[in-house]
């Protein structure tokens, strides 16, 4: 059996992860894993010459279970006699709050806190207890969610202030150590339900994966070590762009559109993602914000203009192209062009499908009153459809309502529906060259409907985003 101790010690050697003299503040959730990392540092401080200190997060999603998780750490750093900080943190209000996923929110708060005690309190490191079975189980997570090439490198044993000193260790390792060296540890209960996804891929996925080749883990493990190569080739020629391409003016990130529309797509989404990490570090940019900002590189418009989450804004002036966080007062301004296919449209909080379909196909659904299939879905005679694109609505705008003659104002219509005054600037409105074609969610516009004459028609669906929870 591999002395795990020595495996650890001889990782953080040679990687430098922890210095003589050196505070390493240790992550401790109360598990087997985070406890046992913790022994393991305990004792190779001694012989090192570094100190150890313990922080716990307590999310309050488990009632009494998350208040025996506290006392269990607590004594724990009392009886080894290290520093203990604790934070008490609703999760679940701030995961709602910031539409996020309760994963997704209690990550940022642990890191967060974490952060902040080591620059309080003058901890050189920040020891995370992930292992290789979570680097396993991260990869065929992401994998079946859909991710790019980024998504499926290896977690990193170093980066900045954070070190994973346990991250080529397997977990059967630690369960083998704790019980030799009789480590007590407490359990999530939450741990057994395999309807939590990586719970699900832990207990039933890996084993079946494992029937066809015992060797699975070690297999993905060599295959994250590729990609993650391949990767740093991505990383350079990101790193390189930002350098020669990009500058900071006051709080504004400045890049130019040609360089960017050059990139291959990996590239410039690398680029695109730590642009706006620099303006806001807790705002990790997906595939479909890049879709938005990728709406406005290649529009035709000189001036256009995309809103992400965190209040960030990319904004393009003829060939500039500006990011900027600035809060957003009152209304909401938005415009950004559509194509066929789907539209993630995140600062208006839906996601707009466009499709292209026969008449005969799709006439049963139609509703001959109302051109649409409900509040969600409208029709077009699509050989009457110009460009397309979404924007919020402006005074003055005016439209023809189906089954009407003349043109109305849109203020006069929500007026109708009895629409508050706060809400109408919200309402995004779906434009063809420019004239409004359906004030989405309520009336499309009598000049492109469907008719006898119809030989092609345009399906529009508008969807809200859901948030995972």
């Amino acid at each position: 059996m591999v002395n795990l101790l020595n495996k650890i010690k001889r990782l953080v050697v040679e990687k430098e992860l922890i210095k003589p003299e050196e505070k390493v503040l240790v992550g401790v959730s109360g598990g087997i894993d985070s406890v046992t990392l913790f022994h393991i540092l305990y004792a190779m401080g001694k012989e090192m010459g570094f100190t150890t200190g313990i922080a716990h997060v307590n999310h309050l999603l488990r009632g009494e279970e998350s208040e025996r998780d506290e006392r269990f750490v607590a004594e724990l750093a009392w009886h080894h006699h290290v520093p203990f900080h604790i934070e008490r943190f609703d999760v679940r209000t701030y995961a709602r709050q910031r539409g996020l996923s309760i994963q997704h929110a209690a990550r940022e708060i642990r890191y967060t806190f974490f952060n902040n005690l080591a620059k309080n309190h003058h901890y050189n490191r920040i020891a995370i207890a992930h292992n290789l079975d979570d680097q396993v189980e991260t990869f065929i997570l992401r994998l079946i969610k859909g991710t790019g090439i980024k998504g499926l490198s290896s977690i990193p044993v170093e980066r900045g202030l954070i070190i994973r000193p346990l991250l080529y260790t397997y977990r059967s390792e630690i369960e083998d150590y704790a019980r030799q060296h009789k480590i007590r540890y407490v359990e999530d209960s939450s741990n057994r339900k395999t309807y939590y996804e990586r719970n699900f891929i832990r207990k039933n996925i890996i084993p079946l994966m494992e029937t066809l080749n015992p060797s699975f883990k070690e297999k993905v493990f060599l295959l994250l070590n590729d990609i993650t190569r391949i990767n740093s080739i991505f990383e350079k020629k990101s790193n390189d762009f930002i350098e020669e391409h990009t500058y900071s003016d006051k709080e504004d990130i400045n890049s130019d559109r040609e360089g960017l529309t050059g990139l291959d797509p990996e590239t410039r989404f690398r680029v695109l993602r730590e642009i706006v990490s620099k303006l806001e570090p807790v705002f990790i940019l997906q595939r479909e914000h890049t879709r938005q900002i990728e709406n406005i590189l290649f529009s035709k418009r000189p001036n256009v203009s995309a809103h992400l989450p965190y209040s960030i804004m990319v904004k393009r002036k003829y060939n500039k192209i500006v990011f900027t966080k600035k809060p957003q007062e009152g209304k909401i301004e938005y415009i950004t062009d559509l194509k066929e296919g789907i539209n993630f449209l995140e600062p208006l909080g839906i996601i707009i499908e466009v499709e292209k379909y026969s008449k005969k196909d799709l006439m049963p659904f139609i509703n001959p009153v109302e051109g649409r299939f409900n509040e969600n879905i409208a029709f077009f005679d699509y050989d009457k459809m110009g460009r397309l694109s979404v924007r919020t609505f402006k005074n003055g705008d005016r439209f023809i309502p189906l089954g009407m003659k003349d043109r109305i104002k849109v203020k006069d219509f929500f007026i109708s529906k009895k629409i508050p005054l706060e809400e109408r600037k919200k309402i995004p409105f779906l434009l063809s060259d420019n004239e409004i074609a359906w004030i989405i969610g309520y009336r499309i516009d009598n000049r492109f409907r469907v008719t006898e004459k119809t030989e092609h028609i345009l399906k529009v669906q508008a969807l809200p985003i859901h948030k995972e929870t």
